[in-house]
């Protein structure tokens, strides 16, 4: 009994109506369908970690935009996709030959791709762990690039690498064609450099000088 009343001590505001239950998702407490199929809905979470600004506001051509939202949407169709959709496909990357194609190695962690995000990693000498897919890698890369000097176009840097990369890769798919790493970078750094500034860089030493101000 002694325990009991030690409880009710410590409860406040207590007043002598009768218990009731109440809806705390209500203002007025009451039950509303509305406010229950809201709790439930996990999409919320998502549309808040969704990157829809930085994909459609960043300084970038539109139909490059639209890739990137198909990359992030997870629906460029890569040769895992096209085997979703009943094509028979021996699955290899293009890039590195050791691999299956999907989006998430493709884009992420091909050991071709891996170079190019080292390579602006380095450049702003941050710690980045890849994340898991490419629509968190839009949100990481949104918050890591809140301390650059050039917020808006460290944002575009992964449009940039995946533009790149697909153009490289359907040149050795549908042309038998392919450039060594090197050149891949450079056509990468010219994109990049050409979407911040709308010209063409006239020597390598220009793109390192811009590079130096993210």
């Amino acid at each position: 009994m002694t325990q009991f009343y030690n409880t009710l001590e410590q409860a406040k505001n207590l007043t002598c109506e009768e218990d009731k239950l109440t809806w705390k998702l209500e203002k007025d407490g009451k039950f509303k369908v509305k406010s229950a199929y809201k709790l439930l809905d996990t999409s919320t979470e998502t549309k808040e970690l969704w990157p829809w600004k930085m994909i459609w506001k960043g300084k970038i051509p539109h139909k490059v935009a639209y890739f990137t939202w198909l990359v992030a949407r997870q629906s460029v169709l890569t040769q895992d996709n096209l085997m979703k959709r009943g094509k028979d496909l021996c699955s290899r990357c293009f890039l590195c030959e050791s691999e299956t194609e999907t989006i998430n190695h493709l884009f992420l962690h091909c050991k071709v791709t891996e170079k190019l995000w080292k390579y602006f990693i380095n450049r702003r000498g941050i710690i980045w762990t890849m994340p898991r897919n490419t629509a968190e890698v839009l949100a990481c890369w949104n918050r890591d690039g809140s301390q650059s000097g050039h917020k808006e176009r460290w944002k575009i840097v992964p449009a940039c690498i995946w533009w790149t990369i697909w153009s490289e890769r359907n040149q050795r798919c549908f042309e038998n064609k392919s450039i060594p790493f090197q050149s891949i970078k450079m056509n990468c750094l010219a994109t990049f450099y050409f979407w911040c500034i709308h010209s063409i860089p006239k020597d390598p030493g220009d793109i390192t000088l811009f590079l130096d101000s993210l």
